[in-house]
């Protein structure tokens, strides 16, 4: 049976929907390039929220320690928001399977007073690991699989290793902590390694890191007595 609430709620549906393709026909560059990828992704998810909600079931999530390095999907947001695929790392001192969320400060490789600099964080812990990955399997230079022969296994294992190097070094700059800009995101927006020989979601940031980004924290947010 059709409701008022029901015409209403189409209603409303029909105009965002209006005006959000009045936003992609005007093409613009930016986040507003992504929009439309991001809108069909984020109905996906919420889809997915509400069939979970209707079964009643508690979900389990992965947990996060304090340090890591996660790749977020931002979507796009209003302003200037923090918008699209960035890295980040996870504030959170503490974290639990039932938790939804995390606290994070996103990162990027544009330079901004406004940005703390961390140099080579993410490709510098990617290139260690991966070195030591293959030092193990005997190659320390390029692969040569006529002199090396290595196994099926290894040769599988080596263009595992060579796919995640490959994603990260096509686009080798420094990082920087967008220290104003941190925030709170659902696990939902976290995306899945590329494989078991990548970084992301594994791998936590130097102690030093960590320090290095606290005190720029306590200085920027807290009052200085």
């Amino acid at each position: 049976m059709i409701t008022e609430n029901n015409i209403k709620e189409k209603i409303k549906l029909d105009k965002a929907y209006i005006n959000y393709h009045n936003i992609i026909d005007k093409k613009l560059p930016y986040k507003f390039a992504y929009l439309d990828e991001w809108l069909l992704k984020k109905s996906k998810l919420l889809l997915s929220e509400s069939n979970e909600y209707e079964k009643h079931t508690n979900q389990i999530y992965k947990t996060y320690k304090r340090g890591t390095i996660i790749k977020v999907d931002f979507g796009v947001n209003l302003g200037s928001e923090m918008s699209q695929v960035h890295f980040a790392i996870v504030l959170n001192n503490y974290d639990n399977p039932k938790n939804n969320v995390l606290t994070i400060i996103p990162l990027t490789s544009k330079k901004s007073k406004f940005n703390l600099d961390l140099n080579n964080l993410v490709i510098d812990k990617l290139i260690t690991k991966i070195e030591k990955e293959l030092l193990k399997i005997g190659i320390k230079e390029e692969v040569d699989f006529e002199h090396n022969q290595p196994t099926i296994e290894e040769q599988t294992k080596i263009r595992k290793l060579l796919t995640v190097l490959t994603y990260y070094k096509s686009s080798i700059k420094n990082t920087y902590a967008c220290t104003s800009l941190i925030t709170t995101i659902s696990k939902t927006r976290i995306f899945k390694p590329i494989n078991e020989y990548d970084i992301i979601g594994k791998e936590r940031c130097s102690t030093e890191i960590m320090d290095k980004i606290d005190k720029e924290l306590i200085e920027k947010f807290t009052k200085n007595i």
